[in-house]
């Protein structure tokens, strides 16, 4: 090997180094700057996070309608059944309800369920006694987020299902907004009519006013 080639190889090997650092710099200042729950609200990524979690009303074993939320053993938010509803927890961010469970917080009016689609979809149909906070409206105006009377119940917003993703967008700017429980129902409206549940028209604003 020439002299001019052998004296090049410690510059090509601290090259390769340096960039090994670099990279390893980059993803741990990557990974300190994440949500703290894990779950960055952008597009798709939302609806593969949210789908992989265990769900309010689904217990360790997968069946519908058990009252845990994180069952599996290894969660460090796993609950215990509770003696009425699921529990929806205020864990630190917006967690997943399933139809089932939702079925029960309706039939018991212990939640306020909120309709994240535009006035439009909802006035065509939603959820009975949902109201509507289009998130394309309200996303602009975070005194609107800030007001919404709960009246001391957890939140559940629902968008159309499917790849419709502005429940999931909502539910992280009420929680940002200050409401500790709240809960994304990813079936949306087109899982709750299949489900043979009862549909209401009409409009309906942040008050519940019609």
């Amino acid at each position: 090997m020439s002299d001019r080639h052998s004296g090049s190889l410690p510059g090509i090997l601290a090259m390769l180094i340096a960039g090994v650092l670099l990279g390893l710099s980059y993803n741990a200042i990557g990974l300190r700057s994440r949500h703290p729950w894990g779950l960055d609200w952008i597009g798709r990524d939302k609806l593969a996070e949210l789908a992989g979690m265990e769900a309010v009303g689904v217990g360790g074993n997968g069946d519908p309608g058990s009252s845990s939320l994180y069952s599996g053993s290894d969660d460090p938010f796993a609950i215990g059944p509770t003696a009425q509803l699921p529990e929806i927890p205020a864990v630190g961010r917006p967690v997943r309800i399933e139809l089932s469970a939702l079925e029960q917080y309706f039939e018991a009016d212990a939640a306020l369920i909120i309709d994240a689609r535009d006035r439009f979809e909802f006035e065509e149909g939603h959820i009975p006694g949902a109201i509507n906070l289009p998130y394309d409206e309200v996303i602009t105006d975070p005194v609107v987020l800030e007001s919404v009377d709960t009246g001391g119940r957890p939140i559940v917003t629902y968008c159309g299902g499917g790849t419709c993703d502005v429940s999931l967008s909502l539910a992280g700017e009420l929680f940002y907004a200050g409401h500790e429980r709240v809960a994304v129902y990813v079936g949306g409206f087109p899982e709750w009519v299949e489900a043979g549940n009862p549909v209401e028209n009409g409009p309906k604003g942040p008050g519940g006013e019609s």
